[in-house]
């Protein structure tokens, strides 16, 4: 398992993840951001799935921190902590190991291949001053209140090795409690300590964007002039051209960059949802809520409310923004009187606003409101010569995040991703560096780190064995992948983006056997 097959190689490779995790848990670092460090070396150093880390009574009596690092971040929402298991840790503070998950209840409904694969150790989080003994298959944990647990999904090995890293993860649950009494502190210190910079300090900007094209040059010269004001602006582009990065670096050079940055995907949430979350609401019979609750522009309190996929909202959201960029007010859910705001819109969209204007889907006022500052993202296949510097950028990330000195990208390699049509634009290469990052340990980048779908016939020797029929049912099965995930597993927008009618694209799904629900935890990015 991730190499370790004797105890002479296994102490090696957790005497070194010991060493990384002391220094993340240096005094001078935050404490939250120290414990997701520590839970991603415990990932990618020892083979582990999946390292759920959850603290109770934070930041308040009975609420909690969750904190997750998974192989497949696509998975992290949807297999959480083990609720049976670790209720059952928490109550006997007792380390748990379960060697076959497929006899647990917390696991049901797994991917078999992860049930045949996969086994289960479960850590108390106790304060760091007590001590215990090992008892069995229950391991006796320190004594004194429990904090929280650590929980490992790690290959299936024989008992002796789990217990290894069982033993190896009690160490690593003794600096995580040092780290969760530290976290605690900084969670309950005053709010007016954490002050903003003094006058003469200016904030750290934020990271500024890859521009090597002229293209994107144009674009960040754009976003300068649009720095200061109220005026809304919107950025247009295709999906995963870095619409929602843009906006925050807009926001962070701007006047209001010591207020709020808030956003919001208008098509992420049901339409009333997202209008309560927008607007809010007002307590009282009209409304039949029970307490009224403040809405982004209100919560924004002069800063910038960032509206991702604006094209997604309601009629009756769309004539609310409209209000709030003609009148600047807002008009709670079962209110009366408009509220007064102070925001700044920043809106994004990759749809055609001008025909959905003319179809009567968007509302035209508000599409000449929004448009008064316009701003185009380029796809990356139009700006190649950010390319480069773009996974550059992207490798360096990692390497960092990932403790390893990955020096360049080889010749071959920079060919295939010059050669690419990238459709996902820069999210997929900065997934595609990614990838690269976690395979390589070489120092340099291959061909062969890189995804499939960037290899050509020639760097990968092969050559097309498929018939036309086959071509074609192929093709179809892609084009309806991508549909579904833009569409979050929404067959009617699936359809809708496909242009072809419910009937039939019901009926490809059926026919290759495709589940849509596969795609309803996706999450979009600009």
């Amino acid at each position: 398992m991730n190499g370790i097959s004797s105890f002479e190689s296994g102490w090696h490779v957790f005497l070194g993840a010991l060493g990384r995790i002391i220094t993340e848990a240096a005094p001078t670092k935050p404490a939250r951001q120290s414990l997701e460090n520590i839970l991603n070396i415990l990932r990618s150093t020892l083979g582990y799935r999946r390292v759920h880390l959850e603290l109770f009574d934070l930041p308040k009596k009975n609420a909690k921190i969750s904190l997750t690092q998974s192989r497949d971040r696509s998975l992290e929402r949807l297999y959480g902590p083990a609720p049976l298991a670790t209720g059952q840790v928490m109550a006997t503070k007792r380390s748990l190991v379960i060697e076959d998950i497929r006899e647990h209840s917390d696991f049901t409904g797994r991917p078999p291949e992860e049930l045949e694969s996969l086994a289960f150790l479960c850590l108390p989080i106790l304060f760091p001053e007590s001590t215990g003994d090992p008892d069995g298959d229950f391991q006796a944990a320190p004594s004194g209140r429990c904090l929280g647990a650590l929980s490992i999904e790690i290959p299936k090995a024989p008992m002796v090795f789990l217990e290894a890293h069982c033993e190896f993860a009690g160490v690593a649950a003794g600096v995580i409690a040092g780290l969760t009494l530290r976290l605690k502190e900084e969670l309950a210190r005053p709010k007016r300590r954490r002050a903003a910079p003094k006058p003469d300090t200016d904030p750290a900007p934020a990271a500024s964007p890859v521009a090597v094209s002229k293209s994107m040059r144009l674009v960040l010269r754009q976003i300068a002039r649009a720095g200061s004001g109220r005026t809304p602006v919107l950025f247009r582009g295709e999906d995963g051209v870095g619409k929602e990065y843009l906006a925050e670096w807009l926001h962070a050079h701007g006047e209001r960059a010591a207020k709020p940055f808030l956003k919001i995907g208008c098509g992420v949430e049901p339409p009333n949802r997202t209008e309560l979350t927008l607007f809010g609401v007002q307590k009282g019979d009209k409304a039949q809520a029970t307490r009224s609750k403040r809405g982004l522009f209100e919560l924004a309190l002069g800063g910038t409310v960032f509206l991702d996929d604006v094209e997604q909202l309601s009629p009756q959201a769309q004539e609310q923004l409209l209000r709030v960029i003609q009148e600047g007010t807002v008009m709670r859910r079962g209110g009366d009187a408009p509220i007064p705001v102070d925001v700044r819109i920043i809106a994004a969209s990759d749809a055609s606003l001008e025909e959905l204007t003319a179809q009567g889907a968007f509302l035209e006022d508000l599409y000449y409101g929004l448009s008064v500052l316009p701003i185009y993202v380029p796809a990356l296949r139009d700006r190649s010569g950010d390319i480069l510097p773009l996974a550059e950028y992207f490798l360096t990330a990692c390497s960092k995040r990932l403790g390893k000195s990955l020096r360049r990208i080889s010749t071959p390699a920079i060919d295939l991703l010059n050669q690419y049509h990238w459709p996902g634009n820069v999210q997929e290469l900065s997934n595609c560096m990614e990838r690269a990052a976690e395979l390589c340990d070489e120092g340099v980048v291959r061909t062969y780190h890189l995804p499939p779908t960037l290899q050509t016939a020639e760097s990968s020797n092969t050559e097309p064995s498929l018939s036309f029929g086959e071509a074609v049912s192929k093709f179809e099965q892609e084009l309806l992948i991508e549909a579904l995930k833009k569409a979050r597993g929404n067959m009617f927008q699936a359809a809708r983006n496909l242009r072809e009618s419910y009937r039939v694209v019901n009926y490809k799904v059926k026919k290759y056997g495709i589940d849509p629900k596969r795609f309803t935890a996706s999450r979009r990015h600009s």
